[in-house]
């Protein structure tokens, strides 16, 4: 019920923090223009409280803009506030820095440790909200609250009460709360214990009856509305994987038998834009994690692009609302701006910024590096015969191995992964330290393995049986931000660096603005920034991603600037001639 009527809501999932601000309108209206009656939303905890004591919601962050456009369209919201949300991005939204304060703290539980910060967080952002809630004549009408917390293995009963108790003390008693589980009694059981929330359950595209398919949602809870929360249009990709593609009639088809059924069936399609996992905001997994692209295989594509999926869905729901479908929003403008020449510049291990010494290697989280890079630095004394052989106890995720001597020269000796945890190192002579850069690949976002995802050395480092002792460890907050105080020009004859950490730049001139797309033709693996926006990650060797979208709101008109950091190599063509291309369209494998 709705204004004391009947109403059925069919819906899209739109994540705004994967969106350039400048878009949101764009994707809101297409979205509208497909005739759905909402949007679902997360809220990423770790996107608007970067520190403890910060909050951000001012441009990308921008939720309540968000929400108001949002209304401006029509369109109703369907908000799911966490604490987690998985969303395949970093930590399934949970902040990195929960980890500074205890690694070991019980996330997702009635803890009161993290309670606290939980109790902290929902204080700012719940009153934030209240104004945008449909009986304030706003555009939210229902709340969600945890995510899947049935598949996650702490099943705490008490967690769930804490967190409804502390919604209500805040929105009031007459916003629907929510649960999503998948389908099956065991994970509802865990996932809706209290019987005050509305439980729903996510699936995707299926022929099998529809009384079948709600039939243990049914059971669980008798007479409330049947609501699938995630209906799969698409599906996420990680590095070394396929693109995902979902058969557009079948997913329509599975739609259509869904609501056709009884106005008591409600859906959401997940997802209807996905976006782009900018930065280091990727979620991670094992044993690999998600790409940069969030594309989803969604209706709407990473550009913005409407597809013949959101063709399909458009004319379904507008068929049934009986009703002439607006005209259809533009598609962006995609320009391709060519070649540019990328030179070296710089190279990670010349980050100046502060050391801190310890005695044993320190994790990230407790020197505030939530995501990047960090290198450590040992002293070590190699023996006569020019043999190392290195234990890790602990590596998460990546850890890139170089040797230094006394001159500051270093060398390569390769990359070993958290499962990876012995590193044979020969021929190693007039050797003074060891220097690792420690790379977070994203903090797992879902499960188990998320307890604890500490980042960096996470264990003691033993040489040839012996444990190494008093270490330096260097933050890398800004991996691309040694090109503007390190040119290196009079290095370059000195010494030659090694390639993966090497940082590479390039100069572009636009005289028109439109999206577009980065193919990093002579590089392996890394990450790119353009005018001080950091794109993203890529792997050329894996794939299925070989471009990254760039929005044009990155673009300036006249002299523009792209970064590159390396990370594993060799670079692809003579080193002097290196070079990307951007296009107008994107390239899977």
């Amino acid at each position: 019920m709705k204004d004391d009527a009947p109403f059925q809501y069919v819906s899209g999932s739109i994540h705004y923090f994967r969106i350039p601000e400048q878009y949101w309108h764009d994707r809101l209206l297409k979205m509208k223009a497909a005739g759905l009656d909402a949007i679902q939303i997360y809220v990423p905890w770790n996107f608007h409280q970067p520190e403890k004591d910060v909050y951000d919601f001012d441009g990308d962050r921008n939720l309540g803009r968000f929400l108001e456009l949002a209304s401006s369209l029509d369109l109703l919201v369907i908000a799911r506030v966490g604490p987690y949300i998985c969303a395949e991005w970093d930590f399934g939204g949970l902040p990195a820095w929960l980890l500074r304060f205890n690694p070991l703290m019980k996330l997702r539980s009635s803890d009161p440790e993290y309670m606290k910060f939980v109790t902290m967080w929902f204080n700012v952002l719940l009153p934030s909200m209240k104004r945008f809630l449909y009986e304030n004549g706003g555009p939210v009408i229902m709340v969600q609250l945890e995510n899947e917390y049935g598949s996650y293995s702490t099943c705490d009963e008490t967690y769930l009460k804490e967190l409804y108790n502390l919604a209500r003390s805040h929105l009031g008693e007459n916003i629907i709360i929510f649960t999503s589980d998948g389908p099956s009694n065991i994970l509802l059981k865990c996932g809706s214990s209290d019987k005050r929330y509305l439980a729903t359950v996510n699936f995707g595209p299926t022929t099998a009856p529809v009384l079948e398919v709600f039939k243990v949602l049914e059971n669980f809870r008798q007479n409330q509305p049947w609501v699938n929360s995630e209906y799969y249009v698409g599906w996420l990709d990680v590095w070394g994987g396929d693109h995902h593609i979902t058969n557009p009639e079948w997913a329509v088809g599975g739609l259509n038998h869904l609501i056709s059924y009884s106005m008591r069936v409600n859906v959401n399609m997940y997802m209807f834009h996905g976006g782009t996992n900018f930065g280091f905001w990727n979620g991670g997994a094992r044993p690999e994690s998600s790409i940069t692209s969030y594309d989803y295989d969604a209706p709407i594509s990473e550009a913005g692009d409407i597809t013949r999926k959101y063709m399909i869905i458009r004319d379904l729901l507008f068929r049934r609302k009986g009703t002439k479908p607006p005209e259809l929003p533009r598609n962006t403008t995609k320009i391709s701006y060519g070649r540019v020449n990328m030179k070296f510049e710089s190279h990670l291990l010349e980050n100046k910024a502060p050391v801190t010494h310890s005695a044993f290697p320190l994790i990230m989280e407790s020197l505030r590096q939530y995501d990047g890079f960090m290198i450590y630095s040992v002293t070590v004394t190699v023996p006569r015969n020019g043999s190392i052989f290195l234990e890790f106890f602990g590596i998460s995720d990546i850890a890139h191995i170089y040797t230094g001597d006394k001159s500051g020269h270093y060398t390569f000796h390769g990359s070993i992964r958290y499962r990876n945890r012995t590193f044979q190192l020969n021929n190693i002579h007039d050797v003074s330290n060891l220097t690792i850069i420690a790379e977070n690949a994203g903090h797992i976002n879902y499960g188990s393995n998320m307890y604890s995802d500490v980042k960096g050395i996470t264990g003691p480092v033993i040489l040839n049986g012996k444990e190494l002792r008093d270490w330096t460890m260097i933050p890398i907050r800004d991996p691309f931000a040694v090109v503007s105080t390190n040119k290196m020009k009079h290095f370059l004859s000195e010494k030659k660096w090694p390639v993966p950490g090497s940082i590479y730049h390039g100069a572009f001139i636009v005289e028109d603005l439109g999206d577009t797309f980065i193919q990093p033709d002579s590089f392996v693996r890394g990450i790119i920034s353009v005018n001080g926006h950091h794109v993203g990650r890529f792997d050329q060797q894996q794939g299925p991603q070989f471009r990254l979208y760039v929005p044009k709101t990155f673009l300036k008109l006249g002299r523009n600037h792209i970064t590159i950091t390396e990370l594993r190599g060799p670079i692809k063509d003579n080193a002097h001639h290196v070079h990307i291309t951007f296009h107008d369209q994107m390239l899977w494998k």
